[in-house]
């Protein structure tokens, strides 16, 4: 679009749309939402303000072979076909889906012939369980258990993130307080990271095993992020499951 695009009303009438008048630059075709409008220089009706409403992550389906296709090629669900995966979603309670989807309830008349981010969320929690289970070592992925306090959050991500590279002892986590701590790695060399922001947790992780040339790197994806079908720990609620997919 170049950043300029047409806008549908709701009557049929089109108009001329400047995305530097937009709320977002991530702007997708089809996107509803509101607009402001005024006459501009010219004394047309011109898009003053446009407010783009983002999507229902439940609208976003993509077919059950593609979507379990792509978790394969990211190593994730590895023991599972496409008509496994069917078969679980239709089994899955309610709690297994809306403990990692912000209490979204899953619809009870899905198909199972495609999926969602909700139904991935809740996929990948009943195929690894939580903590660093047979099939997180073997997909060196895993789920953060269920924890009360940013401290617990980051020692059982250090704790886990130890065990997936299979160096127990590859650092070691001292807090400083409620939000700072210090990974030691093994020469003695101290690091600062935040608690309970895994993502510098995992950046010095990274850097010490890069220095080692080691093949045991890991690094994190979004799981709830744009496009839809993309990885990463998720630390914003304490008292829920937290997902902390590492890959390698």
């Amino acid at each position: 679009m170049q950043g300029f695009g047409t806008l549908v009303l709701e009557g049929g009438e089109e108009l001329s749309f400047d995305i530097s008048a937009c709320d977002t630059r991530d702007v997708q075709e089809g996107a509803r939402g509101k607009v402001l409008i005024a006459p501009g220089l010219t004394g047309k009706p011109k898009a003053m303000l446009v407010q783009l409403a983002p999507p229902d992550p439940r609208d976003l389906r993509v077919p059950m072979g593609e979507a379990v296709a792509q978790l394969h090629a990211w190593g994730l669900l590895t023991e599972w076909t496409p008509e496994t995966c069917q078969e679980r979603l239709r089994a899955l309670p309610l709690r297994a889906i809306t403990e990692v989807t912000d209490g979204r309830p899953r619809p009870a008349d899905v198909s199972g012939e495609d999926m969602d981010r909700d139904d991935a969320a809740g996929l990948i929690v009943d195929y690894y369980g939580e903590g660093v289970t047979v099939r997180a070592r073997a997909d060196r992925t895993f789920l953060m258990p269920t924890v009360d306090s940013h401290a617990r959050y980051a020692r059982a991500l250090v704790e886990g993130l130890c065990a997936i590279i299979g160096v127990p002892d590859f650092v070691s986590l001292k807090l400083k307080n409620a939000h700072t701590g210090v990974l030691t790695d093994r020469s003695g060399q101290r690091h600062g990271v935040s608690v309970g922001h895994g993502d510098t947790v995992v950046t010095v992780i990274n850097g010490l095993l890069a220095a080692q040339a080691s093949p045991a790197r890991v690094h994190t994806r979004k799981l709830f992020g744009k496009p839809w079908f993309v990885f990463r720990e998720e630390a914003h609620e304490p008292d829920g499951i937290t997902a902390a997919l590492f890959l390698p």
